[in-house]
């Protein structure tokens, strides 16, 4: 086994774009943090040592272990702070690439994902990873079967999907306008997640042939930024361009 992340000493965290192809990307409201003041933050948090022990079973390289239990820390606290479930679907979290040259060695280990020790995927939802306006979830100990703190965006844009929201944040939003996402986050983290999102925007649009950049009234779209995952399979981009459709 080669350079095994020193997870004992770095504290390692992962964070989710998840993006839905019609309504945006998934923000969390936090109104717990007095000093940054009511703001917006990414699904994500620790890597828990449990999760490195367990990537370390199944894989003998230190990038594959540091990915692997990445994907599982990003999947429990998405859960977590907002019952989207993907634990099982680890797959489904396809890396972000941030840039084109990590370089790892002498007990360093970096990730073309990563960005000051945060590690960043792309989640890409349809309605179905929601609950919905009607659907009910068992709940002990409540008759109606509706379990508290489910609750819908705190504005009309999705308006039908519900998340069952973590006590650390009062609501969520969906941002179909990716430079808005960059302002939005930008309190969370130490502005690491703005800056993530900026750098894959920046990356997808070199990659974009000039015609296409024109066309797309880039940077509103961000393709090529969003490495393959596991099946072989490009995932969706990860924001879809600002429409202002009806919704």
């Amino acid at each position: 086994m080669t350079d095994v992340p020193d997870y004992k000493r770095i504290d390692y965290r992962g964070f989710v774009f998840v993006v839905h192809s019609r309504y945006g990307m998934l923000l969390l409201h936090c109104t717990r943090k007095p000093k940054k003041g009511p703001h917006f933050q990414l699904p994500g948090g620790h890597v828990d040592d449990f999760e490195f022990e367990i990537a370390k079973e199944k894989f003998n390289k230190g990038h594959e272990i540091l990915i692997e239990a990445a994907k599982m820390g990003s999947a429990r606290e998405l859960y977590e702070e907002t019952g989207i479930d993907v634990r099982g679907q680890l797959e489904r979290l396809a890396p972000v690439i941030l840039k084109d040259n990590a370089q790892s060695g002498n007990g360093k280990i970096d990730l073309e994902n990563m960005l000051d020790g945060k590690i960043y995927f792309n989640l890409n939802v349809t309605d179905d990873d929601f609950l919905t306006d009607g659907e009910k979830v068992e709940c002990e100990g409540e008759s109606n079967g509706i379990q508290s703190g489910i609750i819908g965006p705190m504005d009309a844009n999705g308006k039908h999907l519900k998340l069952k929201i973590s006590h650390e944040h009062s609501g969520f939003i969906f941002e179909n306008n990716p430079l808005q996402s960059i302002e939005k986050i930008a309190k969370h983290s130490g502005g690491a997640g703005s800056a993530a999102l900026r750098m894959a925007m920046n990356r997808g649009m070199k990659k974009e042939p000039s015609h296409n950049r024109q066309q797309q009234n880039a940077p509103r779209k961000i393709s090529n930024s969003v490495k393959q995952n596991g099946n072989g399979r490009h995932p969706a981009d990860l924001l879809k361009p600002h429409q202002n459709e009806k919704r």
